[in-house]
């Protein structure tokens, strides 16, 4: 027996997915991904370290802010160039943007129809139309506070080695946070409802990893926090992660200790929900959810619980930059402190970074010649992480649909899909 889709909708990319079933037993499920080779790692070797972060901004139209933040951080690394407080303070802003706008879309235009089997977006408007304006208008915040900063909400324009091109409006800054009490009520109208969802009942053990710091939620900064409680640095993970590539895929996957893992919004919870803010935090202690959570579904709810959390975090950042006066000792010498650091390389620099990004932590790996130019690159990014994992957890919920009494294979197929899109996976960003 045979389950083929042949297109998976409402998903970052194109894929299919294959399932051989013989003697009741699952001998294969596997996610066809239908996007063609990209090779950014290879177009982005001999490039000069001026123009490879705007380049890799055009991996993803969904995330951008955070391949372009990630490449300037592990350039920033590999010269030992220090940012300013009004650098990191900005650039953690523009990721507040890049979640809100990437959940937003997520979970109210991917995800929510899948609870009530509806197939077109058009049903779903007319079914919740004030949870439909709220979603809009929490989509659209996230994309202003990109904008204001980053000079236009997709690939920003701003952001440089060493601090901004250009500061942003602080008049702009301010709009932003006058409206962000009305944008956290609709962020608390979605969450809401997702708490209430009725999530399917899916438990498999596995490995979730995630950034970590003890003093935030972690997105900028921090350690790779493993199931361990192991904290490790970026780079040291990356000497452990397995990277592989089977046949036929453009994809390739991750392992962590020889076995599939996962990354995300599920996993950020498990490890770091006592930093959530206040209002996020209430609303996770009314979903009534155990932590930490093995069932994927939950990647779903945890994104509705960093939607709030993420706009209180907004609501903080900009209060501290509008309020205090801040020097960016970096903005208007970063030539120089480039120039200075190339001097210094002998042979070649290598630098390394992570921030997490909506789907999950994205790792990016430089190494610079005296010339200026990228000898060496590798990127990691979330969905190849998740893949095998996905893949893994597709081959074991499928025999639980098959043995449910009734069961059409339509019926199947949506389920497939639904924990498909539970995982929000880009297959753009897994094949650069």
């Amino acid at each position: 027996m045979q389950i083929k889709i042949d297109h998976i909708a409402k998903i970052e990319g194109h894929a299919g997915f294959t399932a051989e079933i013989a003697d009741g037993k699952i001998e294969k499920a596997r996610l066809d991904v239908m996007e063609g080779a990209r090779l950014l790692e290879g177009i982005l070797r001999d490039r000069s370290i001026y123009e490879v972060s705007q380049i890799t901004s055009r991996i993803c139209g969904v995330c951008p802010v955070v391949h372009n933040l990630t490449s300037l951080k592990a350039l920033e690394k590999a010269l030992d160039i220090e940012i300013s407080d009004e650098t990191l303070l900005l650039r953690k802003l523009m990721m507040m943007g890049q979640i809100i706008n990437s959940h937003a879309l997520h979970l109210f235009f991917f995800s929510l129809s899948d609870f009530f089997g509806i197939q077109d977006d058009l049903t779903l408007i007319k079914k919740y139309p004030d949870r439909t304006k709220d979603a809009l208008a929490v989509r659209e915040f996230g994309n202003r506070i990109i904008e204001v900063i980053g000079g236009r909400s997709i690939h920003p324009l701003t952001p440089t080695i060493g601090g901004f091109l250009k500061l942003p409006d602080r008049k702009k800054l301010g709009y932003l946070f006058e409206d962000s009490n009305r944008i956290l009520a609709a962020a608390q109208n979605l969450a809401n409802l997702f708490i209430k969802l009725d999530y399917p009942m899916f438990i498999r053990s596995s490995p979730y990893i995630s950034l970590h710091h003890p003093k935030e939620y972690a997105i900028y900064e921090g350690l790779v926090r493993t199931p361990t409680e192991r904290k490790e640095s970026v780079g040291d993970f990356l000497k452990i992660v397995n990277e592989y590539q089977i046949s036929k895929s453009a994809v390739k996957r991750s392992q962590y200790q020889n076995k599939p893992f996962m990354v995300g919004a599920i996993s950020r919870l498990n490890h770091n929900h006592t930093q959530l803010r206040a209002r996020a935090k209430k609303l996770l202690k009314l979903s009534k959810i155990n932590l930490p959570s093995f069932n994927p579904f939950h990647n779903i709810l945890a994104q509705a619980v960093e939607i709030v959390h993420c706009l209180e975090e907004s609501q903080n950042l900009l209060k501290i930059y509008l309020r205090q006066s801040l020097t960016q000792a970096n903005n208007h010498n970063y030539e120089n402190l480039v120039q200075a650091s190339l001097k210094r390389i002998k042979t070649t620099t290598k630098g390394v970074a992570a921030i997490e990004a909506p789907r999950g932590t994205l790792y990016y790996f430089y190494e610079i010649g005296g010339d200026g130019r990228i000898k060496n690159c590798n990127i990691i990014t979330p969905t190849s992480q998740n893949l095998a994992r996905l893949e893994e957890d597709l081959k074991e919920y499928l025999p639980s649909l098959l043995g449910t009494k009734n069961v059409c294979k339509s019926d199947c197929q949506d389920k497939i899909k639904m924990l498909v899109r539970a995982y929000d996976p880009c297959l753009t960003c897994a094949t650069h």
